[in-house]
């Protein structure tokens, strides 16, 4: 008798690692980009009309493929919690907290996400919280107590400790959606439901923007236009259908360097675009944050491997 044994996932190398570096890329141009579009914008209504352009590309590009659908009904109420928390509350709090840092700092407190998943997977997921993704964690809270420790501070700034607090909301608010997503069987093509997630993002903010900012205090010219249309189109469009191509195309682990890459591009973008000079504590804090997430993604790969390995051994057995 002829056993099924369980496939063995095929990889595209190539076309992942190029899927990966164009996310990287265009995430970490976006800090300093969305620090120049904020010169000329209330930064909620600089969301909206962002993630309204994004919305339309992503609508675009999953009519194009043939993939857009009405989605099913039980996929809606993962899609309020996505489009609300991991799309409207993340961006509009990062965006909020980087008028009050610098944007090469921002980035790396953006990326920090993988280390909270780690403790909220054990506690709301039981997954185990084994000894490497314990390093991984350390190591990123070490890179966070580097980059916040009060003798790197400037205290005549205050409103820097609001924008980062504002930063660090918005990872944990992106973690608790990341949760629910996990807990979820999706029932349609998960690109064909990200242009939903967007439209409901909008929908929501887009009030809220108009009751608390003025759209008057919008400059209408280029060097608010192009910094629109890259966060809009780029950024919270194409950048998102590349990194879910991404994810078919590589291992989980994989995943793991375009969190740790993006804030890099955002450094080396930040003092290229609007000449920052990232501190020694930025640096060194960027290192071991890097280094926590590629522990973090390692652990999960072992961790997968050994469950494919114990399923194959489930199966000859069978």
């Amino acid at each position: 008798m002829r056993l099924n044994r369980p496939a063995t996932p095929q990889y595209a190398w190539g076309l992942g690692y190029l899927l990966l570096a164009g996310t990287a890329l265009g995430w970490g141009l976006n800090f300093p980009i969305l620090k120049l579009g904020l010169e000329n914008s209330p930064p909620l209504l600089f969301t909206s009309l962002r993630m309204a352009l994004g919305t339309v590309t992503m609508f675009l590009i999953a009519a194009a493929m043939g993939i857009l659908r009405w989605p099913a009904r039980g996929d809606w109420p993962v899609l309020f919690s996505v489009g609300v928390l991991q799309n409207m509350a993340f961006i509009s709090l990062v965006t909020v907290g980087l008028q009050f840092l610098p944007a090469g700092r921002a980035a790396i407190l953006a990326y920090t996400t993988p280390i909270w998943v780690v403790p909220a997977a054990a506690l709301f997921l039981g997954e185990r919280f084994t000894r490497p993704r314990a390093i991984g964690v350390g190591l990123g809270m070490a890179g966070l107590m580097v980059i916040l420790n009060p003798l790197s501070l400037t205290w005549d700034k205050p409103d820097v400790l609001l924008g980062a607090g504002l930063i660090m909301l918005g990872t944990l608010v992106w973690t608790a959606g990341l949760i629910h997503v996990r807990r979820h069987h999706w029932h349609g093509e998960v690109l064909s439901l990200i242009p939903w997630q967007l439209l409901i993002s909008v929908l929501v903010l887009t009030p809220i923007a108009l009751l608390v900012e003025d759209p008057g205090e919008i400059i209408w010219d280029t060097t608010f236009l192009w910094p629109l249309l890259f966060s809009g189109t780029v950024a919270s469009g194409l950048c998102v259908a590349a990194q879910v191509a991404a994810i078919r195309s590589l291992p989980a682990v994989s995943l793991s360097l375009s969190s740790a890459a993006v804030p890099a591009v955002g450094l080396l973008s930040a003092a290229w675009f609007l000449g920052e000079r990232p501190s020694q504590t930025d640096i060194v804090g960027f290192v071991l944050i890097a280094t926590g997430i590629l522990v973090v993604g390692l652990a999960d790969r072992r961790q997968a491997a050994r469950t494919r390995a114990a399923a194959a051994s489930e199966s000859s057995r069978a």
